[in-house]
């Protein structure tokens, strides 16, 4: 009897240690098992989400599961950062992102509910775009140098868009504002593609964006091209110079997208995920598609994503005072 009473019990007992040990469904070694969410905190029609549904498709391919792109925007991307940042860290539900919500929010004197360098676990920087300047068709310039002459003549009665308050298109054209010495007005989008239906309305005469976003407008007719951000011009759009060269030296205005997910998620499955996300990218279907919409396909390991995390959080910590709203 006791001895029967030892086996039972030593049953019991090694039945209670296994519910109370967490067990998490990324230990499998099929991972994943379920459908994966990516969040893009950012409304439809930005460069993230352009970028997010490329990949869904041949994540789920190339790991046998389905991968569902979920757009959650608000707050320049904080909204949709902070509900990763809380999520169980079990490689199910990953954020698509721009420095803005991850290394620039921080320091534009909002509240924030994430932490943006201890709540998530980089996976890879995806890529990285060029800001461009573009116009409605009615705007009367065809040039830099025409734009700054009509902000010129014009003080604080010009408009530029972005996708919000803090993000890398807002930076983008404050820096341009102070290194022109123009005074042209921010007037900030929950996310590209509301920043788009504003411009294309002409209920404002510009935006700063990223160039993978405009360029389907830009070759419609929609939109007119006026300058890129980058240091050399896109082989996407050969003919449209550079701020630099047009009139502003210096300036330079580069962004990027990358994947991260909760902290805490186990390093397999990260790896799991770059590894995928890395064959992806190269993928004609993907890449071919990026680099023609001006994107430069990186797809960094998640060591090196950390440090560009890292350093550009520092970096935009000095340059805090322009992420400021204009009152």
């Amino acid at each position: 009897m006791r001895t029967r009473r030892a086996i039972v019990g030593g049953l019991m007992a090694g039945g209670a240690s296994m519910v109370l040990r967490p067990v998490h469904a990324v230990e499998q070694p099929n991972y994943p098992v379920r459908p994966v969410r990516i969040v893009v905190p950012f409304a439809p029609g930005g460069g993230a989400d352009i970028v997010s549904r490329l990949l869904a498709p041949q994540l789920q391919q190339l790991l046998g599961e389905s991968f569902v792109v979920e757009n959650r925007g608000g707050a320049a991307g904080r909204v949709g950062t902070g509900l990763v940042a809380k999520s169980t860290p079990d490689g199910y539900t990953l954020l698509v992102t721009t420095e803005s919500s991850l290394v620039i929010a921080p320091h534009i004197g909002v509240r924030m509910d994430y932490d943006s360098l201890k709540d998530f676990a980089p996976v890879s920087l995806l890529t990285r775009n060029t800001v461009m300047l573009v116009v409605h068709p009615s705007v009367p310039v065809h040039s830099l140098q025409e734009y700054i002459a009509l902000a010129r003549s014009k003080p604080g009665e010009l408009f530029f868009a972005s996708s919000g308050v803090g993000g890398p298109n807002h930076l983008a054209g404050e820096i341009f504002n102070r290194m022109t010495g123009l005074k042209i007005t921010h007037v900030p989008y929950q996310g590209t593609g509301l920043a788009l239906q504003a411009v294309m309305s002409n209920q404002v005469g510009a935006m700063w964006g990223f160039m993978a976003g405009l360029l389907p407008y830009i070759r419609q007719g929609a939109l007119r091209a006026i300058a890129v951000g980058s240091k050399e011009r896109s082989p996407a759009l050969p003919d449209v110079p550079t701020v630099a060269e047009a009139g502003v030296p210096g300036f330079e205005a580069v962004s990027w997208i990358g994947m991260v997910a909760p902290a805490g998620t186990p390093g397999p499955v990260v790896d799991k995920l770059w590894g995928s996300v890395h064959k992806a990218l190269y993928l004609p279907a993907v890449r071919d598609i990026l680099v023609k919409g001006g994107a430069e396909v990186v797809a960094s390991k998640p060591a090196e994503f950390r440090q560009t995390i890292d350093s550009d959080y520092a970096k935009y910590g000095k340059l805090s005072d322009l992420f400021k709203p204009t009152k």
